[in-house]
């Protein structure tokens, strides 16, 4: 079935404006990806000994490197990269097929697709509401961009793979979908392998209502993905349940209960309001959430929503772990997956009321304010000691005109500058034509997705 045409539109503005950023710096989360793709690509093979000195996150086993990250973002890479080798389009150096190009072809597939999917996904369920405080476009965009998701965007992490999946995994539980609903999850689960707790949240949600049935196609769907992360398991490690990270080089705490369950005074602070790591500074909608969730949900309703709990329940189990902060990240990047469900649930419950049309618009654009400096400058390399990163690393940059060249045309010649100053009005721009394809649709018409 193909998707309609606004629906192709609406993504592929989405997408550009997602992908004018594509990372290319050497930070030991992409490298350890990209390692893993040259390696198999160049001597078809997951390990990365002869080119581990490139990352820090890696993992030794009976003396061989392996990059520690779960396996699915690799694989969807890997044929893309493999294409490219074959036709001549990489230029192989010392480290193989290992280049910047590599990096930039993960960050758009790992992050840049999935955003533009998450927020074309949120553009259709918002168009079933009858009445919202905002535009439906602005309301579906506006919350991603003024988040820490969207200094992601381009870059080769797990994490928004990770959060798309989830989400389509909810939506279907909402939908009594759950083979389906499975299938998301085992995805979910390869990209990111704490997002198994969803799957079980979710069984427990059918279990108090007794349907059995349902729990058996969760559990169905769910089994390529626990059969695929079993598998690789047993090639990088040797046991099918033992995880690349309980070998890890660098951060010993990983190697007891994978660095969960640790009392962790400073989390609950650090990554849920502060400006240090804090859920709700780096994605300030989830603030209308505050009220807007409470006022329509029962305590009956709460334990049966396949977005709500879910979330809180991964937020409460990143609250004991060792390491809560995420290293250097802009924002809780651990908690992608849980602030996208919340969004997704304040989109279902919020109302026309000017309250919430203004906090909306308000919280939104300061979020779209750090975001937008953060990604135009410094992006997501924000040191795990420094307490407040925006203020002394982000503004300092954006007042000396700093920026990344992270950006496409500057691969084209441009500087980073003139580059930065066309990338303001182009998003503007795809903002206003994402509200014409909106609005050039019959008022609170969904597009049916297939």
């Amino acid at each position: 079935m193909r998707a309609p045409r606004p629906t192709v539109l609406f993504f592929l503005v989405t997408l550009f404006l997602c992908s004018w950023h594509l990372d290319q710096g050497h930070n030991d989360n992409t490298m350890s990806r990209a390692a893993c793709v040259a390696s198999l690509v160049d001597r078809g093979t997951l390990e990365i000994t002869p080119i581990q000195d490139v990352t820090g996150d890696k993992c030794l086993v009976n003396g061989r490197y392996y990059s520690d990250k779960a396996p699915l973002p690799t694989f969807v890479v890997l044929p893309f990269h493999w294409l490219m080798v074959k036709l001549g389009l990489v230029t192989a150096n010392e480290r193989g097929t290992l280049t910047d190009g590599l990096l930039r072809i993960g960050g758009l597939l790992c992050g840049s697709v999935p955003l533009a999917l998450l927020i074309t996904l949120a553009w259709n369920d918002l168009r079933s509401r009858q009445r919202l405080p905002v535009n439906t476009a602005l309301l579906a965009t506006l919350p991603f961009f003024g988040s820490f998701l969207f200094v992601y965007s381009g870059s080769f992490y797990n994490h928004l793979p990770g959060a798309l999946f989830s989400v389509l995994s909810a939506r279907a539980m909402l939908r009594d979908q759950h083979l389906r609903a499975g299938l998301w999850c085992g995805a979910a689960f390869l990209c990111e392998s704490a997002l198994l707790l969803f799957p079980i949240a979710w069984a427990m949600q059918l279990l108090l209502d007794k349907r059995w049935r349902p729990i058996g196609l969760l559990l169905l769907g769910l089994f390529p993905g626990l059969l695929g992360m079993a598998l690789h398991n047993l090639a990088v490690t040797g046991e099918a349940l033992t995880f690349p990270n309980a070998y890890a080089v660098n951060y010993g705490a990983m190697h007891h209960q994978y660095g969960f369950g640790t009392w962790q005074p400073k989390a609950m602070l650090g990554l849920l309001v502060s400006d240090y790591r804090g859920l709700l500074f780096y994605m300030p909608f989830l603030i209308v959430g505050l009220w807007t969730l409470p006022r329509n949900m029962s305590i009956r309703t709460f334990l049966r929503d396949p977005f709500v709990l879910p979330a809180l329940l991964l937020i409460a189990a990143f609250l004991t772990h060792a390491t809560w902060w995420g290293g250097w990240t802009y924002g809780p990047r651990y908690l992608m997956a849980s602030a996208t469900l919340l969004c997704f649930a304040i989109g279902q419950r919020i109302a026309d009321r000017p309250l919430e049309r203004w906090a909306s618009l308000g919280l939104c654009s300061f979020g779209l304010l750090c975001a937008m400096a953060a990604k135009m400058t410094i992006s997501y390399s924000l040191p795990t000691e420094v307490q407040h990163p925006l203020f002394t690393e982000v503004l300092p940059r954006v007042l000396k005109g700093e920026w990344t060249t992270w950006q496409w045309p500057v691969l084209l010649g441009l500087s980073p500058t003139m580059a930065t100053l066309l990338f303001l009005p182009t998003f503007a721009l795809g903002l206003f034509l994402l509200v014409r394809i909106d609005r050039s649709l019959p008022r609170h018409a969904p597009v049916p997705l297939p």
